[in-house]
């Protein structure tokens, strides 16, 4: 089948198109005059034709801008052009061929938006342009031909849809970006562009590829970080070996910068006014508190140096009356110079001050002996010093309902350990154990009450005030300070997006070994210096490190040194350097490892270095043997242990990865038969211990009690969030319990007996072992502050062991350049450093961080995002 172009332009619809742009529009109009005379134009037939030629020039208008969208490939908008221009052509003989012209154009932008919409899988779409047109132009060859690839199911995919072809772009798009992402080094972003692929293709082979390739380059970073890190460790343990030289004191520090007044607001504002406002002088006699207060607030609004504002400089101060209905003072005589109020008619402003001279002292001060004369007291609120009668006790109360999220008290901040109880007693230690030995605690804990948090959050207590919080409403009523500062802790909380601490803890711990040994053994029998009448040989091991045949290297073949025993195990005479340390018995060690790993308490022998050369003389009747023993060994242990868990700020978390070692910790002596003797065995049997064909029975120790220990990782963690989001407050207690072996404490049980030919001996009734555990721990309990993903090291212990060995043959290890050969050295250099580092990270509730790398917050669900200074991650400073 022959295929139609698709965007085809028609010659003929070109033709006529031209034709209509030049040809004039001649619109007729019907003409009423009177009697048949000479007649007019009426009004109305005239705005019609205007109206007509308007319409014309319009739909020619839309017409071009119709071509234009076509020839920018815009076809559905085209198409709308077109539609509009055959809307505002008028119906008439004179516009049949711009009407003809604008059909055709339609006709083709339709195909080609109905092709497009097709190759896109927007199936319906495609299918009505295409029938728009036959609507029209029934014979449309473009039009059938377009129906019938929709209907043929192998041009088209039935499953095919909009959103596939749109989901294809943005997967080329993420792969291109992961791709360019990687190349560049940027792995995080290459990492983030392919799990976009994902979430869209979940079958997508290339991303999960490119993920690979980037775990891959990511590991041998991360190898070569490990190469870097275990060296720098080592180097931090070489550094501590050197010795600080304390510097040159050039000068006396420098002055201390006690700051400027910090902006405050409220009560404390107030409070920090009357503490620094210094009264020169007050001189008062027979003066009303009304006079004494009109004083101190023209006073305060002079002094107040510290405030720039002029419309906040000073103090407001009032006097209040005592309430209606009670809470005057019935006590007081109405004695004007006593300060009653009796006497003024209840206005505490009428009050006389009799005397009083003050030089030099706080605001705060001259109202205290303000008050004190006239039996009055003041109290601050947020915006005025009210000065009320001593005797009033009683309080306005409000009420206000704020609403909360379900967990405003968690992100609050908990109050105490017990969960708001009443309770007197000690405070429980927030990292202590649960209960007994190794036995967990309790797993959740009651939610405190409302009025416990508000309390440890500085909401003081009023008699009358109550809070409740039900169903996401917390209903308060209390004083108006008190409420304030709600409304500031529950603005505090609503306001923020919900985020948690990831903690990560490393115990990190790097040791290396490095023995290097150098000696030489000499073994010369006896042979004759001069006529057999002098000899010369070697001598005797003493209380030095024997040797055996094994330790040496066969002689010249048929050839034996009359010093080396052919049996196996026997020991070997004639050495010269029987003296000299070497292998086992010069570096040893000792610690609890050398207890683990000889369990049985047996002695244990130590063994000389290997033997790498050798040397043999052969002379008349002796020989002579050398050799030399040399050892470089180089062992290296890196351990690391990474405990983490994330937890909501103010909560605590505990993990624990464990098992439970049980563990004996008392044993019951062994039980021995009270009497043992020679039975009928032929002197064989154990001791004697059958009597008569009986045997006694021997019970070994026993253990009686036990303990449970829990070896593994446990962590326990506290974190709150600081204000700025930057800033993160840790209190953490990582433990990390290992069991290492047993230790035996028993001993072997024995008794005397004799074999089978008679010989006295003794034999093992019962290894009576006694056995008990050795655990290690690596632990930390502390309290710090980090800033948001930065890692550090809140603990370390580095240790340097170092044995050295210096032994040499008297008299010939003193000989040049030959006394080496007498002399053997040893050196064993043990280091090892141990870091506990911890990073903090607070996350969203997805679990991605809320900052990448470069310290940009990353944009939340249901926020704007907030960016900072690329430069730097830190905090921005605190604005004036």
């Amino acid at each position: 089948m022959q295929k139609t172009p698709t965007n085809r332009t028609s010659r003929t619809a070109a033709t006529l198109m031209a034709l209509a742009a030049v040809m004039p529009v001649t619109l007729t109009v019907a003409n009423a005059g009177e009697g048949g005379g000479g007649g007019y134009s009426s009004p109305l037939a005239s705005r019609e034709m205007i109206r007509r030629q308007q319409a014309v020039a319009d739909a020619d208008r839309l017409l071009a801008e119709g071509r234009e969208a076509y020839a920018h490939q815009k076809y559905e908008e085209a198409v709308g052009k077109y539609k509009e221009a055959l809307g505002v052509l008028p119906e008439a003989p004179a516009t049949a061929d711009r009407r003809k012209v604008i059909i055709q154009h339609l006709s083709d932008a339709s195909i080609a938006a109905a092709d497009a919409n097709r190759r896109h899988g927007k199936y319906p779409e495609a299918r009505a342009l295409a029938d728009g047109v036959l609507a029209v132009d029934p014979d449309n060859v473009d039009a059938k031909r377009v129906n019938e690839w929709l209907d043929d199911p192998i041009r088209t995919n039935p499953a095919a849809t909009g959103e596939h072809t749109e989901n294809v772009d943005k997967v080329r798009r993420s792969l291109y970006l992961g791709e360019g992402a990687y190349n560049l080094g940027k792995f995080d972003d290459a990492i983030r562009h392919y799990e976009d692929v994902i979430r869209v293709d979940p079958y997508n082979k290339a991303a999960r590829r490119g993920l690979e390739r980037v775990a891959q380059a990511r590991a041998d970073y991360y190898r070569a970080a490990y190469d870097q890190t275990r060296a720098e460790l080592l180097a931090q343990v070489d550094k501590a070996w050197e010795l600080a030289v304390a510097p040159i004191n050039t000068g006396a520090p420098g002055p201390v910068d006690s700051g400027a007044m910090e902006a405050k607001g409220g009560t404390q504002y107030i409070l920090e006014k009357l503490r620094n406002t210094i009264i020169p002088v007050i001189d008062f006699e027979d003066t009303s508190v009304e006079e004494a207060i009109d004083f101190l607030r023209l006073r305060s609004r002079e002094l107040d140096v510290r405030e720039t504002d002029p419309s906040k400089k000073g103090i407001n101060f009032v006097v209040r009356k005592p309430r209606a209905g009670g809470g005057g003072d019935a006590a007081v005589t109405p004695d004007a110079a006593g300060g009653g109020l009796g006497a003024t008619g209840g206005d505490p402003g009428a009050l006389r001050i009799k005397e009083l001279r003050l030089r030099n002292v706080p605001l705060a001060e001259a109202l205290k002996y303000i008050c004190d004369a006239t039996r009055l007291r003041y109290k601050v609120d947020e915006y005025a010093v009210t000065l009320v009668p001593g005797t009033e006790t009683d309080i306005d109360l409000f009420t206000r309902t704020f609403t909360v999220p379900p967990d405003f008290i968690s992100r609050l901040g908990t109050g105490s350990e017990d969960g708001g109880g009443g309770g007197g007693g000690a405070a429980e230690d927030p990292f202590g154990g649960g209960g007994a030995s190794g036995s967990p605690g309790v797993a959740l804990k009651p939610k405190p009450k409302i009025t416990d948090v508000l309390r440890d959050k500085g909401v003081a207590d009023v008699a009358g005030a109550s809070a409740t919080l039900t169903g996401g409403k917390l209903v308060v009523r209390n004083t108006p300070s008190n409420i304030d500062l709600i409304e500031s802790l529950v603005d505090s909380v609503v306001n923020q997006l919900p985020k948690q601490v990831k903690i990560s803890t490393k115990f990190v711990e790097i040791s290396q070994e490095n023995t290097d040994e150098l000696g030489f053994d000499w073994i010369v029998s006896p042979f004759g210096l001069s006529a057999n009448s002098v000899f010369l040989g070697g001598g005797t091991i003493g209380s030095g490190q024997t040797r055996t045949n094994a330790d040496f290297i066969g002689t010249v073949a048929n050839t034996t040194i009359p010093g080396v025993p052919a049996a196996t195990g026997t020991n070997v005479t004639d050495i010269v350097t029987g003296g000299l340390r070497s292998g086992d018995g010069a570096i040893n060690r000792n610690n609890i490892d050398a207890v683990l790993n000889n369990p049985n308490r047996n002695a244990q022998s130590a063994s000389p270095a290997p033997g790498i050369a050798a040397l043999t003389g052969l002379f008349s009747d002796g020989q002579v043997q050398m050799i030399m023993r040399g050892l470089a060994q180089k062992k290296g242990t890196d351990l690391m242990t990474a405990p983490s868990v994330t937890a909501r700020s103010g909560e605590k978390a505990t993990i624990e990865i464990i098992r439970e070692f049980i563990y004996p910790t008392e044993y019951e002596p062994p039980e021995l038969p009270n009497s043992i003797g020679g039975g009928n065995n032929n002197g064989g049997g154990l001791g004697g211990l059958s009597s008569g064909g009986g045997i006694f029975p021997v019970t070994p120790a026993t253990p009686t009690s036990f303990e449970t220990r829990n070896t593994g990782v446990t962590l326990e963690i506290e974190p709150t969030i600081g204000g700025n989001d930057f800033v993160i407050d840790l209190r953490f207690a990582p433990d990390i319990v290992e069991f290492e072996g047993f230790v035996n404490y028993g001993s072997p049980i024995q008794s005397p007996a004799t074999d089978f030919l008679g010989n006295p001996t003794t034999v093992t009734i019962t290894e009576n072992r006694i056995e008990m555990p050795v655990f290690s721990s690596r632990r930390v309990t502390t309290a710090l502050t980090i800033y948001d993903g930065y890692t550090v090291a809140v603990g370390g212990l580095m240790r340097e062991d170092i044995q050295t060995v210096e032994d040499k043959v008297p008299v010939f290890g003193d000989l040049p350049i030959v006394g080496r050969l007498f002399q053997s050295k040893a050196e064993n250099r043990i280091k090892s450093n141990l870091i506990i580092f911890v990073t903090a990270q607070i996350i969203d509730a997805t679990g991605k961080p809320i900052r990448d790398a470069s310290g940009a917050t990353q944009p939340q669900p249901g926020s704007e995002s907030v960016t900072v200074d690329s430069g730097s991650v830190l905090p921005p400073p605190p604005s004036n």
